[in-house]
């Protein structure tokens, strides 16, 4: 009797002991959705690639693209990068990222013209949206109508 009371009670107190703590799907952290997509621009001093990628970012259509929807960091070739990325192999190089420096899409490596890098930014701003169900071009246009209607007011 006591064998039965005694195997009784151990796998009463396994049974307890699994119900209290909480699987690992069920501890997930919650993703915050950042306000813009951080491109994070990796550069060095005299770099004349650098340079010219910056003036194409300065360009009327990946300008208003990068001011609305993207926050610019620039951190020096070998300087400490968020972890998880792959270090760069040259300079240029420009991440962009979501929430938690999470990659939303390949680096862009090297000076690029104008097409290449809107097309890089396009494709940051539809992972985005897919990554995180936010369409930050709608949001945008959302809040540009709100600020004009309390202008107007």
């Amino acid at each position: 009797m006591s064998r039965l009371f005694k195997s009784l009670l151990f796998l009463s107190l396994i049974l307890f002991l699994s119900s209290c703590s909480a699987p690992e799907e069920e501890v997930k952290k919650k993703k915050v959705v950042p306000e813009k997509i951080t491109m994070l621009f990796v550069t060095q001093p005299f770099c004349p690639s650098c340079d010219k990628l910056e003036l194409t970012m300065k360009l009327t259509k990946p300008n208003e693209l990068i001011k609305n929807y993207f926050e610019v960091k620039k951190v020096y070739l070998g300087e400490e990068l968020p972890d998880g990325l792959i270090p760069p192999n040259g300079t240029p190089t420009v991440y962009f990222l979501g929430s938690d420096n999470e990659v939303l899409v390949e680096p862009m490596v090297g000076e690029k013209k104008e097409s290449a890098l809107m097309e890089f930014l396009e494709d940051a701003l539809l992972e985005f949206k897919i990554t995180y169900n936010v369409d930050l071009v709608e949001k945008f246009k959302i809040k540009q109508e709100k600020d004009n209607n309390e202008t107007t007011v």
